[in-house]
């Protein structure tokens, strides 16, 4: 196993790069060495570029065009200089049948731009004869940023598609990972600032941070277009998973979004999952145990989080003070404990919350008379997929729900409810507005059902 020691200074033209925005990460100069890959072997017009048959060595900081295919091959960069590397792929497609087709063994840090208006393809064997590293198709020892506006497919056979061991920047670019076990994975770190992102993984999570140690397993996402269907976990920080942009569509999952501490400050989120949506997790409590330190904080963007268990589900405490959120639990009896749940106590301060399922916790862990009203009417029947609900206050709708599965329950807070007050609740009539998972800011009561009468705000609606 190779022992990198870690550099912290980085190189002018890198740190300028980071410092002007996600777009600034790209060559301003002629390129240290250009590589032409020819299919078994490469060659080289420049400087600190070592080729033996198909093995190419960068032995130095630079920047290195790379173009062509290398079918049985690698490129490795092996630097101990200080300063940063940058890669070129401008049309690059490399495939090795015995391990990674590139890999980071030894650098300050590592950029890789993707040339504009080029395609470039990565992909790995489905056995490796090296035992430790590399061990994924896109591997790096060092930090690792991935910008520019050109394409990289990456074929993960073995095991992960692209891991910074480091700190891992995603800058902008179009990403696509289709992975046998993790797609995308930052130890140290992982930020995403833009790009669009598409992950598959038949065995592993999506996109990740797995780093246990405190100040690390930090997942940040602040812009981009992600779509992720995996076998696991879909988008997980460790310690800290924290969206403040972006748009997020997990279409199949375990548990979509996951972290210790878990905040949602922004973006627009679709997340599905077999277990939980948006979970809150700390390793090692009893059932039930609520945990002192993991937490699920939403303060803005939109989010429509379905799961086969809980939509939402924290081992700590669950705040809603922002944002649109329509969560759905279980539609399967004994499925689990429903659209919201906590371990800890449950607090609505801002923001709109539309909860359905069998059964909802909210209603057990809410902070009785603080912050935002709500009202959680529970149904003496369940209520058929397309059902129409309607919350409503004198003849005024304040909100609309069209059910997109078998429910017994609703939870829904806002700044129009206020806790002591009654309201009615109706079936059928009409939903008007754009929807956002079912949910509506109004709609008609016309030809409804009026199904429950007098539902106090602030206290469990059970008829």
């Amino acid at each position: 196993m190779t022992t990198v020691v870690r550099r912290t200074a980085l190189a002018g033209g890198l740190a300028a790069a980071l410092l002007a925005g996600p777009l600034a990460v790209a060559a301003t100069a002629a390129p240290t060495a250009t590589i032409t890959l020819n299919g078994s072997s490469a060659s080289v017009s420049g400087n600190n570029v070592t080729v033996s048959g198909s093995a190419v060595t960068i032995n130095a900081p630079g920047s290195y065009q790379i173009s062509g295919t290398l079918n049985n091959g690698y490129v490795n960069v092996a630097s101990a200089a200080a300063g940063t590397v940058e890669l070129i792929l401008s049309g690059a497609s490399i495939t090795n049948s015995s391990s990674s087709p590139l890999y980071v063994t030894d650098a300050d840090a590592v950029t890789v731009t993707l040339a504009a208006g080029t395609s470039n393809r990565l992909t790995d064997a489905t056995t490796y004869t090296n035992t430790e590293e590399p061990d994924a198709a896109l591997f790096s020892a060092a930090d690792l940023t991935i910008g520019g506006t050109g394409s990289l497919d990456v074929r993960a056979n073995y095991a992960d598609g692209i891991v910074g061991k480091d700190d891992l920047v995603i800058q902008s670019g179009t990403i696509t990972v289709n992975a046998v076990d993790d797609a995308i994975r930052g130890k140290d770190s992982l930020t995403i600032n833009g790009g669009t992102i598409n992950v598959t993984s038949s065995g592993g999570d999506g996109i990740k941070s797995n780093e246990t140690e405190a100040g690390k397993g930090v997942l940040t996402i602040t812009n981009g277009n992600i779509t992720a269907s995996v076998a696991d976990d879909a988008i997980k920080g460790e310690n800290d998973l924290n969206i403040s942009g972006g748009t997020i569509n997990v279409t199949r999952s375990y548990e979509a979004l996951e972290g210790l501490r878990t905040t949602i400050s922004g973006g627009t989120i679709n997340a599905v999952a077999t277990d939980d949506a948006v979970n809150a997790a700390e390793e090692g409590l009893g059932h039930m145990q609520p945990s002192a330190i993991a937490f699920i904080r939403v303060t803005g963007g939109t989010v429509v989080a379905t799961g086969g268990t809980d939509g939402f589900d924290s081992n700590g405490s669950l705040t809603f003070a922002g944002g649109t959120v329509v969560a759905k639990g279980s539609s399967r009896v004994g499925g689990g404990e429903g659209a919201i749940d906590a371990d800890g106590p449950i607090t609505f301060t801002a923001g709109t919350v539309l909860g359905a399922g069998l059964t909802s916790m909210a209603v057990f862990r809410a902070v009785p008379n603080t912050g935002q009203g709500w009202v959680a009417p529970r149904f003496s029947a369940n209520l058929a997929a397309n059902t129409i609900v309607h919350v409503v206050s004198g003849s005024t709708v304040l909100a609309s729900y069209r059910t997109s599965a078998s429910t017994r329950e609703v939870v829904f807070s806002s700044n129009r409810i206020t806790n002591g007050q009654q309201y009615d609740i109706y079936t059928g009539g009409s939903v008007t507005g754009t929807g956002v998972g079912g949910y509506h800011s109004g709609g008609s009561i016309s030809g409804a059902t009026r199904v429950l009468t007098g539902v106090i705000a602030g206290r469990y609606g059970r008829f």
